[in-house]
């Protein structure tokens, strides 16, 4: 993406996300995994779109995604010039790129980063200023239509990473039924409702600036939480490095 491009169509942004998925993938880089993970997630999003009836204002939907990804792509860019980079993503971006995180950390150390961190800000960005509450409304409920299309893409999205990176994945599916995508739905649903929460009070409060740090830390402190298992479980991360070397090997194009 050229400097100082703006994305304006969620196909826009899909090509963005794949050309950089496709990057990753192919160089071994562990960060291919949020990056899979949120492609598959904007692919079921844009048609999502397409169909009639899911949101009462698609528009702002697209603009929504369009800002949301764009977030992301700054941090990433930013990460890759050493430049000032938001803790919550340094912290996904720094421990994949050194190879100390298992699959699931991966997409949940950047889906905690985008949604606690990014989606307050983006919400904020793209609902017009000076709204009442009850005006508010209809964007409250287009978000939570994205949070059921949210729900119904976890398999999908279970399924690419496991293709793509931990055939193990499938077989954790097959012995756990739903059970596992009803956590991850349960998670990005509470994780989407406090942004909400937070996103109100940003437009509540004179003290954007105290908000905008607390939103930060928060979410810098969850990824702490995430990557705890390296400190009590030390002896899996060789094991787990092999068995990501190889399995990403056998997946990457020659």
């Amino acid at each position: 993406m050229g400097a100082g491009a703006e994305l304006t169509t969620i196909e826009a942004v899909l090509d963005e996300m794949t050309a950089r998925w496709r990057r990753l993938h192919r160089a071994g880089d562990w960060r291919a995994v949020f990056a899979k993970t949120y492609l598959t997630t904007t692919e079921q999003i844009l048609l999502a779109t397409r169909r009639p009836g899911v949101f009462a204002n698609p528009e702002w939907i697209v603009h929504l995604d369009c800002r949301f990804a764009q977030r992301y792509f700054d941090a990433f860019d930013s990460f890759e010039r050493n430049a000032a980079c938001p803790p919550p993503w340094r912290a996904a971006f720094d421990s994949a790129v050194r190879k100390q995180t298992f699959i699931l950390q991966d997409a949940l150390l950047g889906m905690n980063a985008h949604i606690n961190y990014d989606l307050p800000h983006s919400l904020d960005e793209t609902i017009p200023k000076g709204l009442r509450m009850e005006e508010l409304e209809p964007y409250r409920l287009d978000n939570a239509a994205l949070n059921t299309v949210l729900a119904e893409s976890v398999g999908v999205v279970q399924a690419a990473l496991a293709d793509n990176y931990d055939i193990v994945l499938h077989l954790l599916n097959r012995g756990l039924g739903r059970r596992d995508e009803g956590f991850a739905t349960t998670l990005v649903h509470a994780w989407r409702a406090r942004a909400w929460g937070t996103f109100l009070i940003l437009r509540s409060t004179g003290a954007v600036g105290e908000v905008h740090r607390f939103v930060e830390q928060s979410a810098a402190d969850n990824a702490v939480l995430l990557l705890e298992v390296q400190r009590h479980f030390p002896s899996l991360h060789w094991p787990n490095r092999i068995f990501r070397r190889v399995v990403g090997s056998l997946g990457r194009p020659r």
